[in-house]
């Protein structure tokens, strides 16, 4: 029984899930604000990283299902506002738990940029 509350507990930890995959760093971002279907979170990660992260819809379905067993997304109803002929369309929105998450990764590549930042790695790559 130690155990199963550790891991829970632990999983609540939002340290415990670092380091996120960047795409799961970008879904959790995408769903910060507003709820989202699977489409508009792949447009949305496109046009915020300039199209340098181009999603597959398996691989957004299949992070989309761990991401909500794991508790950082849920379910949601569509925003006020959307107008969708398609009833099959599920939104989705970040938990507390996922924002926890999201913040703790962005301060950790805070940190990595700092770490480079303080070296000399990308001077010797400009020469």
């Amino acid at each position: 029984m130690d155990q199963e509350n550790d891991s829970v507990e632990q999983s609540h930890n939002p340290k415990s899930h670092l380091p996120l995959q960047s795409h799961v760093f970008q879904i959790l971002v995408s769903l910060l604000e507003d709820g989202l279907h699977g489409y508009s979170i792949i447009k949305d990660i496109s046009r915020r990283t300039q199209g340098e992260l181009e999603l597959g819809t398996s691989t957004l379905y299949a992070a989309i299902k761990r991401m909500v067993q794991a508790g950082l997304l849920e379910e949601t109803t569509k925003p006020d506002g959307v107008e969708s002929a398609d009833v099959r369309r599920r939104y989705y929105v970040a938990t507390d738990l996922g924002r926890r998450v999201v913040q703790e990764e962005a301060l950790r590549i805070r940190r990595l940029n700092q770490m480079v930042a303080d070296t000399n790695l990308l001077e010797e790559k400009a020469r």
